[in-house]
C-alpha cells in the first residue's frame, strides 16, 4: 500500500525508477507528463477511497469506449511493420488480448464487461464525452501512421507501460467497494502481464529507432503526447465524477 502511494505522490523520475528500477524505461518514457498522470486528482481520489461506486460506474465506462479498440490499434501498427520477427511478437501480445492463448480463457473484453456487470452498469450505460472520443481518435490516428514508431510509441510509451500505474488505484478504488475478486480480475491480470506487453514492443521500439537519435525523440515525444491526452480525459472524468 505504502509503496503504492509513492508511485503516486512522488516526482516523474521517482516514479520511473521505482517501477522500472531505473533500468529500462527512464531514457524512454517523459518524466513531466508521466507525473502529471500517476498524481492526476481523480487516481488520487480513487487510491483515496474518495470516488464513489457510480463514479466508478461512469470511469469504467469511458475507459470501456478506448479500451475496446486495443486490438485495433494493435492491428493498425501490424499493417505498417515490415520485420516478420516483429509482426509474430505483436500477434502473440494480440492472442492474450482475445484470450486465444490457451484453453476456456475470456477474453480481455470479456473480462472487462463482467466487471462492469457485477459493478450494476453495462458498456452504453453512458454516452462518452468528446475527451474520450479525442483521445480514441488521437491514438488510433497514430497507430495508423505509416511510421511503425509513432504507433508503437503511443502504445507502448503511452499506455502498456502505463497500465500498472494506471490500474493499481482503479483496483485500490474497486477493493475498497467490496466488489468481489471476478469483477478485479481484469485489473489484476493487466497490472500483471502488460509490463510484459510493453517490453516486447519497447524491444520493437528499439530496433527500430537505434541508429536514428531523431526517432526515438519522436517517440518519446509520442509517448508524452498519448499520456497528456488520457490526461485530459482524466480531467473531464474527474468534472463528473467528483460531483458524485
Amino acid at each position: 500500500m505504502e509503496v503504492d502511494k509513492e508511485l503516486n505522490r512522488g516526482d516523474g523520475a521517482k516514479v520511473i525508477k521505482l517501477m522500472t528500477g531505473g533500468t529500462l524505461w527512464d531514457q524512454w518514457l517523459d518524466a513531466d507528463a508521466l507525473d502529471g498522470l500517476v498524481n492526476h486528482e481523480l487516481l488520487l481520489a480513487m487510491q483515496d477511497g474518495h470516488v464513489s461506486l457510480k463514479g466508478m460506474r461512469y470511469f469504467l465506462i469511458q475507459h470501456h469506449y478506448y479500451s475496446r479498440n486495443f486490438t485495433r490499434f494493435l492491428c493498425a501498427i501490424l499493417n505498417r511493420l515490415e520485420s516478420l520477427g516483429d509482426i509474430k511478437l505483436l500477434l502473440e501480445n494480440m492472442q492474450e488480448e482475445m484470450g486465444i492463448d490457451g484453453d476456456n480463457k475470456l477474453t480481455h473484453a470479456e473480462l472487462f464487461q463482467r466487471s462492469l456487470r457485477i459493478l450494476g452498469t453495462h458498456p452504453l450505460a453512458e454516452s462518452p464525452l468528446p475527451q474520450t472520443v479525442d483521445f480514441t481518435h488521437c491514438i488510433m490516428q497514430l497507430c495508423r501512421s505509416e511510421n511503425p514508431v509513432e504507433g508503437l510509441a503511443a502504445l507502448c510509451l503511452g499506455a502498456e507501460a502505463i497500465v500498472p500505474l494506471i490500474y493499481k488505484p482503479i483496483l485500490l478504488a474497486l477493493e475498497g467497494l467490496n466488489v468481489s475478486e471476478e469483477g478485479l480480475e481484469f485489473f489484476r491480470l493487466h497490472i500483471e502481464e502488460d509490463e510484459d506487453h510493453a517490453i516486447t514492443m519497447l524491444g520493437i521500439l528499439q530496433r527500430l529507432t537505434h541508429q536514428t537519435p531523431e526517432a526515438k525523440r519522436l517517440a518519446i515525444q509520442i509517448g508524452r503526447q498519448a499520456m497528456l491526452k488520457r490526461c485530459v480525459m482524466f480531467d473531464a472524468i474527474w468534472k463528473e465524477v467528483s460531483q458524485q
